[in-house]
């Protein structure tokens, strides 16, 4: 990779970093709140945010001038929504590690959407990763015990992001960037409002006190790290760094994401962790060493293999 792609892939593992060690915070969030309210907020945030960083910096953002950009970037929030919605649906039928290990087997799907939809070869280094990567959240969540509804709900997440991730690798290269990361934020924010008033309205008065009238420290720092940095930082560093990463590096520099999950269960929750676990970890990060390795020593032969425009561009 060029050093724009390695600047760009350091970004989305600080991303993922993010969304690890907010996991914790928003789960005890959800404590007080829904979770389609806590979404709604959340990205409404994100979207004030990057709205007032474009006005700062005296960017125009055009929302409605690109027909393309705004059909595109409804169907990335429509996506990036039912992989929220249908994951806060599953967890209400499953366990937290059951849950975990599903969403993260949207690092197996990437390429195989890639493959199948994009007709594009992957190289064996790219399934060396996402073994390696799979078999580190396999030992860090414990895999899946038992198979209900919960879990169909939750590998309807995992397809969910899978299929964001390579549809944004296709389309943010032919479109303004920060508007189609803006357009999505607010495709996300109308679909969970509209979710919260729908199926959460019996809750929404005491959440909405719970805010308002009552606040406690944990909601509003769930929602303001969420809404800046686990939102509007990490969608637009994804709409961006996948002008210059492949769609499958995205994906496994977000498997990363449960370990540092369980890393902010340990240093904010009290958590401990097994053994095995610590090894789920080794081997996540070996996949995504590995694969980064290897196809830097490729690229560096002039076989071609390693350019960034090799299958998709999340």
């Amino acid at each position: 990779m060029d050093k724009t792609a390695h600047f760009w892939a350091w970004m989305l593992l600080f991303v993922s970093f993010v969304w690890g060690i907010e996991f914790s915070l928003v789960h005890q969030a959800l404590d007080s709140l829904t979770p389609h309210l806590f979404n709604a907020v959340r990205f409404f945030i994100a979207v004030i945010t990057l709205q007032l960083w474009c006005a700062w910096r005296g960017t125009r953002l055009t929302l409605l001038a690109n027909s393309d950009t705004l059909k595109h970037g409804v169907v990335l929030g429509a996506l990036l929504y039912a992989g929220f919605a249908t994951q806060s649906i599953g967890l209400q039928y499953t366990t937290a590690s059951n849950a975990g290990f599903i969403t993260g087997l949207n690092c197996v799907m990437v390429p195989i959407i890639a493959a199948l939809w994009l007709r594009q070869k992957m190289r064996y280094w790219v399934w060396l990763g996402v073994g390696s990567a799979t078999l580190g959240t396999f030992f860090l969540t414990g895999g899946v015990s038992g198979f209900g509804i919960g879990e169909l709900w939750v590998l309807v997440c995992a397809l969910s992001f899978a299929l964001h991730i390579v549809y944004t690798g296709i389309y943010t290269r032919e479109s303004d960037a920060l508007s189609l990361a803006q357009i999505q934020l607010i495709t996300v924010t109308v679909l969970s409002a509209g979710s919260a008033v729908a199926v959460e309205s019996p809750a929404l008065s005491d959440a909405a006190n719970t805010l308002i009238f009552d606040p406690h420290w944990q909601p509003w720092v769930a929602i303001l790290i969420g809404g800046v940095l686990g939102t509007g930082l990490a969608y637009v560093a994804q709409t961006i760094g996948q002008k210059f990463l492949e769609s499958w590096r995205v994906a496994l520099i977000f498997t990363t994401e449960p370990l540092f999950a369980a890393v902010g269960g340990v240093l904010l929750l009290g958590e401990s962790l097994s053994a095995l676990a610590w090894i789920g970890g080794l081997f996540i990060l070996a996949g995504m060493l590995v694969a980064e390795l290897i196809d830097s020593g490729e690229s560096d032969k002039g076989d071609g293999s390693g350019s960034c425009e090799a299958v998709a561009g999340r």
